[in-house]
């Protein structure tokens, strides 16, 4: 029997590379399966302060779609194994979402964003580390060699689909 598809997500950020304001870029990935089913890439709304700081307000970010992904696919009455991993590139990040204390170098850190130990505490989602070299969610923050885009494309998953109108 095939082993059904599971949701997984991909988060990075590209830390003050805007020049003209200093705001970083969040980039995500969210596969069912093989499938790549959502991306985004946005600019986030304030400067973060430290390369930490974006990763993990991206992260909080693709926590809150993976909420809405997994209330869809139960609402399709897909099977889902929980919690859902969520890939991400910096391990101070990943460190920060583990950790239940307040320290001084992240006191500044909007409370909304910390929705994210929460729902790791519940079992909604882990945060697994993953290489640079394999975040798929890089092609999404910034601009890359071109044997890292396209290997990262690769990865993606994305086909054309054509079709033609019956007359």
């Amino acid at each position: 029997m095939d082993k059904e598809p599971i949701l997984t997500a991909f988060c990075d950020a590209d830390w003050a590379n805007d020049k003209s304001d200093r705001k970083s870029t969040s980039g995500s990935v969210f596969k069912l399966g093989n499938s790549t089913i959502q991306w985004m890439s946005k600019r986030q709304n304030c400067v973060e302060l430290s390369s930490t700081e974006a990763e993990y307000v991206s992260a909080a970010n693709t926590a809150q779609v993976v909420v809405w992904l997994t209330n869809l696919t139960k609402d399709l009455d897909l099977p889902q194994c929980l919690p859902v991993t969520i890939y991400e590139d910096n391990q101070s990040c990943i460190k920060l979402s583990q950790s239940d204390k307040h320290h001084s170098r992240t006191k500044h850190i909007d409370v909304k964003f910390h929705h994210i130990r929460h729902l790791r505490e519940t079992g909604m989602i882990e945060l697994e580390y993953c290489q640079s070299k394999e975040m798929t969610a890089d092609n999404l923050t910034k601009p890359l060699p071109r044997s890292a885009f396209e290997h990262h494309r690769t990865n993606l998953q994305l086909k054309t689909i054509s079709y033609s109108q019956n007359k």
